[in-house]
C-alpha cells in the first residue's frame, strides 16, 4: 500500500526580506539576517540550508549560516 503525499499549498505565516530573501516570522519588523525593514508577504517557495559548509547550493548563493530563504521575492528570483 503505497500513500501519495501532496506537496502544502497554503503558505507558512512568514515574511521575505526584499534584500536577501531570508524567510522572517510576520511579527517581525526587520529581517534577522541583514536587519533591513523591507519585508514583504510577496514570496515563493524555500530553501532550506541546515549545514552551510557542506551544501553546494549554500555555497552557491553564498550563506556561511543555516538559513531559510525565499527562491523567488516580489518577483525576482533571489
Amino acid at each position: 500500500m503505497s500513500i501519495a503525499r501532496k506537496a502544502p499549498t497554503k503558505k507558512p505565516p512568514l515574511k521575505a526580506c526584499r534584500e536577501c530573501g531570508t524567510l522572517n516570522l510576520r511579527e517581525a519588523s526587520q529581517c534577522s539576517n541583514c536587519g533591513s525593514p523591507n519585508l514583504t508577504d510577496d514570496w515563493e517557495g524555500i530553501v532550506i540550508i541546515l549545514k552551510p559548509n557542506s551544501s553546494i547550493v549554500g555555497s552557491k548563493i553564498g550563506v556561511d549560516k543555516p538559513i531559510m530563504r525565499a527562491i523567488k521575492v516580489a518577483g525576482r528570483i533571489v
